[in-house]
């Protein structure tokens, strides 16, 4: 399961060290565990291990360099999690901003290589459509609103408030495209044409779904019964 190299041996020389001291000697403990639950490990006693704050997120940050593939993804994960996550019940160990930001590159990279079918995510839609606001669905929000007055109902605008209104609308009076942004320079042009170069639309029939991908990913939605274009207008 895991590499044999000095970060792996640096690794099980610190649950040695751990294992062989009495955890009551310690003010404050985490435990951990020694083959991760994520890489088939469970809550037996000889899996478990008491370390401090700093030692766990030690054996954190030495576990993804001594996996690799899909094990060393979810390794970076953890690690990521140690870093930015705060509990109640657990005194965690501050990093410092040279191994924040490299575990962030780790995580960024990773992230990149999950696309298609190895993302997580892959097939699922994100976000609201139009077509989710259905009848039923309006007039639930309709009824939970009645009764319920504006939140600025009765606050009376500042002299400044109101001069700013008033000099916007005489902007707009004057040239409708006083708001409108100036267009992207030719190389923010050409990356945006090189980024959707070659990319399909396609359509999933039952779900209604949409999706713009890259021929790759076309292939890949076509096999799993998806069709090819933007499908009929709901």
């Amino acid at each position: 399961m895991f590499i044999e190299n000095k970060y792996s041996k640096c690794y099980f020389n610190i649950v040695r060290r751990a294992m062989s001291r009495d955890p009551a000697v310690l003010s404050y403990i985490e435990k951990h565990h020694i083959i991760p639950k994520s890489l088939g490990g469970n809550n037996e006693p000889e899996n478990l291990v008491c370390l401090t704050a700093k030692e766990h997120f030690i054996c954190h940050l030495l576990l993804p360099k001594m996996t690799n593939g899909d094990q060393k993804r979810k390794m970076v994960y953890a690690a990521w999690r140690m870093a930015v996550q705060r509990r109640p019940d657990q005194d965690r160990y501050r990093v410092s901003s040279k191994v924040y930001e490299m575990i962030k590159i780790q995580r960024s990279i990773y992230l990149k290589t999950l696309i298609g079918p190895l993302n997580p995510n892959f097939g699922n839609r994100t976000g609201r459509t139009s077509e989710d606001f259905t009848p039923e669905w309006r007039a639930k929000l309709s009824a939970a609103r009645k009764g319920q007055s504006s939140w600025n109902k009765g606050i009376s605008r500042t002299v400044e408030e109101k001069a700013k209104i008033s000099e916007t609308r005489k902007h707009r009076a004057a040239d409708p495209t006083w708001n409108i942004r100036p267009p992207c320079s030719e190389e923010k042009a050409q990356k945006i044409k090189e980024a959707n170069l070659g990319k399909k639309w396609a359509h999933n029939k039952k779900t209604k779904e949409r999706k713009y991908v890259s021929p790759t990913d076309f292939t890949l939605l076509c096999n799993q019964g998806w069709s090819p274009g933007l499908g009929p207008k709901s």
